[in-house]
């Protein structure tokens, strides 16, 4: 699976209008990159309805600070969302730019109770 797996995954996603909750695990899948999680919030964006989302990235070692900011653009009309948790640990291409990025996004979420957050291994923050 890679970014147009994803791209084409979102889209369907995106016409689910009632859907609440998306739990996606996309682990390991080492095409999957900026692109791909950029065409996820995307989708997920649209669901005005969602108030809990729950996607695993471990080792998805294409993903970078470009993609957390896409994602991030993408998600900031859900003003529902209640509950994320992301894992991105093992994302080697994510710095600190790009988790400046997640926070900013997820303190954009008004509505955010719970937060889940794995960076292990993402050997670029800090550095």
């Amino acid at each position: 699976l890679g970014d147009a797996g994803v791209a084409a995954l979102a889209l369907c996603l995106g016409s689910l209008r009632s859907l609440t909750a998306v739990h996606l695990n996309l682990s390991t899948c080492s095409k999957v990159g900026d692109d791909g999680l950029a065409a996820l919030g995307k989708g997920l964006g649209a669901l005005q309805n969602l108030t809990t989302i729950k996607l695993q990235f471990h080792n998805c070692e294409k993903i970078g600070d470009g993609g957390l900011a896409s994602f991030f653009q993408g998600l900031g009309a859900l003003l529902d969302l209640t509950t994320v948790d992301l894992n991105f640990s093992g994302c080697s291409k994510i710095g600190d730019a790009g988790v400046k990025s997640l926070g900013q996004g997820l303190g954009a979420l008004p509505n955010l109770t719970t937060i889940a957050l794995s960076l292990d291994d993402c050997r670029q923050v800090g550095n």
